[in-house]
């Protein structure tokens, strides 16, 4: 296949993995399916300290902690993967939780949201979800709660309009919206 490049990408990828998987004409299913994902996750445990974290992230969690407001992260990869990554940049001490799916394949992040906003302590709290795919929107339209979208993630602006929520282009932005 040919070079997929970043801004085919962001116009392409799309929840479920499987249907993306499916669009670039990779099987979606069976043991192909799950050798491709797990290749995937293998060659992405060798690179992933190599990603850094997008610009104002550290400062924009800094100053949310320091207003008192909680924050987690919830996350289409895999619970365990994603807090390794968040002690790697050493922002573990910023987040009340963090909270993955169960696997490698990115399913269940609506039935995972739901679960943690179902049993945490802050479940009376008003939430903002701060996502960059159309899935997060997804997300957020299932639990009830605002979204805000961040225009340079895994999907282009162009994509994220469609939901007609409001959209960031720089993190420092989020800032207005908590303050």
């Amino acid at each position: 296949m040919p070079e997929l490049l970043i801004e085919e990408y962001r116009e392409q990828f799309d929840f479920p993995v499987r249907e993306y998987y499916k669009s670039l004409g990779l099987p979606d299913k069976g043991a192909e399916f799950t050798d491709i994902s797990s290749y995937f996750i293998e060659k992405y445990h060798i690179h992933w300290k190599e990603c850094p974290l997008q610009k104002y992230a550290r400062e924009v969690v800094s100053t949310i902690d320091s207003l008192g407001v909680y924050q987690s992260l919830l996350s289409a990869g895999k619970e365990d993967h994603v807090k390794s990554f968040v002690r790697h940049h050493n922002l573990h001490d910023f987040f009340f939780a963090v909270v993955g799916t169960t696997n490698i394949y990115a399913d269940g992040k609506i039935d995972r949201a739901t679960s943690f906003m179902n049993t945490s302590v802050l479940k009376d709290q008003r939430y903002l979800l701060v996502g960059d795919t159309l899935h997060d929107y997804e997300v957020a339209q299932a639990l009830g709660i605002d979204c805000l979208l961040f225009s340079k993630g895994h999907h282009s602006e162009k994509k994220l309009a469609q939901t007609g929520s409001p959209i960031i282009h720089e993190l420092d932005q989020l800032l207005e919206w908590v303050s």
